[in-house]
């Protein structure tokens, strides 16, 4: 993420620009991330591998079908 990234819209976003904060964190030694939808996905060893799997949720989420999207966010709303 670019700091340009931090203070536009995502594409299909509308209204005021929300707060991004840092989305890595360490807990117990090991790095995760935090998505939009409120989840926290790890462990990885390294910034460097959390921040590979920021991308690679991403991707997950633009290729996959929206029912599948819909999903995730349901479950992470009760999560949260």
């Amino acid at each position: 993420m670019t700091m340009d990234d931090a203070v536009v819209n995502r594409q299909h976003e509308n209204g005021g620009v929300p707060i991004r904060s840092d989305r890595l964190f360490t807990r117990d030694n090991y790095w995760y991330f935090r998505t939009r939808e409120g989840l926290n996905i790890g462990p990885f060893d390294s910034a460097a591998e959390a921040s590979e799997g920021i991308k690679g949720f991403i991707d997950f989420l633009k290729t996959t079908e929206p029912a599948v999207v819909r999903r995730i966010r349901q479950y992470a709303t009760r999560a949260a």
